[in-house]
């Protein structure tokens, strides 16, 4: 955000008036210009985007669908637990037309209990309501959270992922192919950020009612709290989601979603390098979707408009 400029600033910018005082007022400012210029600052790459160390990544205006910034970002990669927005997107398309509700309570499919990888926990017998399901999806990313909601939607994980891929082509996610609900690794499962910018921006117009589900810091479930690996949420005020997600394919992929004066802005990034240290990674998508989203802001609420720099759509 730009400076404001108090009384005090603007009185200290104009030229005084005494010769001698002409003379000290040039002299330091020509000091302050050379000392500024001498100090290192974050900028643009040479394309004119911003250095955002990642595979691919897209920043996208939510109300216009504007791109604002862009590498990589028609090509389809490996997206990891991003799938879950496909999910997320059906169950809440199933929700509004009245076939599940947010208090329904149902114990876990033999499917789902036998899921791997990250997990809200899922028991046999332990009852789970359809809010706590997509809790469980939005925060830990449960794969079992994300199966379950394919067979209560569509009866199987098959009929379901026929309906996630259908949906995508319907919507314009034409990069796209999608094997499971949940994004467990497989070579079909991929999308382009551009992709996964338009399934993001569909549930931010579509259901914003359901918006919140994106942004908790943590959930429990079964006596156990599992930290969000968006540590953006909670932390950064303009932050309103959106979902992570991690496979040694995928490297750490993040959506993060903020609303700064009335401007919504999207940021999808994938394949930020990994580290041994997983929790690490998800540190440093977190910091990178942060600077793309801070560079948008600052680009799209307080600096002149770069008409060559945007495209809205692919080339």
């Amino acid at each position: 955000m730009l400076p404001h400029l108090s009384s005090n600033t603007v009185f200290l910018l104009q030229k005084p008036r005494s010769p001698r005082l002409q003379t000290w007022f040039w002299s330091m400012f020509f000091l302050g210009c050379a000392l500024l210029l001498s100090i290192p600052a974050a900028r643009a790459d040479d394309s004119g985007q911003p250095p955002i160390d990642a595979r691919a990544y897209i920043l996208m205006n939510a109300q216009s669908g504007a791109i604002i910034a862009a590498k990589n970002a028609y090509q389809p990669y490996a997206i990891a637990s991003l799938t879950k927005l496909m999910t997320l997107y059906l169950l809440f398309k199933d929700i509004n037309a009245g076939g599940l509700s947010l208090n329904q309570e149902f114990v876990p499919c033999q499917a789902a209990l036998q899921t791997g990888g990250s997990s809200m926990f899922m028991r046999p017998g332990l009852r789970f309501s359809v809010a706590q399901m997509i809790l469980g999806m939005t925060v830990p990313s449960g794969n079992d959270a994300a199966v379950e909601a394919a067979h209560l939607v569509a009866g199987s994980v098959p009929a379901f992922v026929r309906e996630m891929n259908q949906t995508a082509r319907k919507i314009g996610m034409l990069s796209t192919t999608y094997y499971d609900p949940d994004g467990l690794p497989h070579p079909n499962n991929t999308a382009s950020p551009y992709d996964i910018a338009i399934l993001t921006r569909r549930i931010m117009t579509d259901f914003p009612q359901y918006m919140h589900f994106f942004n908790h810091e943590n959930f429990t479930y079964a006596g156990i709290t599992s930290p969000n690996p968006n540590l953006l949420v909670g932390r950064v005020p303009f932050i309103t989601g959106m979902k992570s997600g991690y496979t040694n394919a995928a490297g750490h992929c993040l959506v993060a979603t903020g609303t700064q004066n009335g401007v919504q802005l999207i940021a999808v990034i994938l394949g930020v390098p990994s580290f041994t240290d997983e929790s690490r990674g998800f540190w440093k998508a977190s910091w990178q979707s942060l600077k793309l989203l801070d560079w948008g802001f600052a680009r799209t609420l307080w600096l002149p408009a770069v008409p060559h720099l945007e495209k809205t759509s692919a080339p």
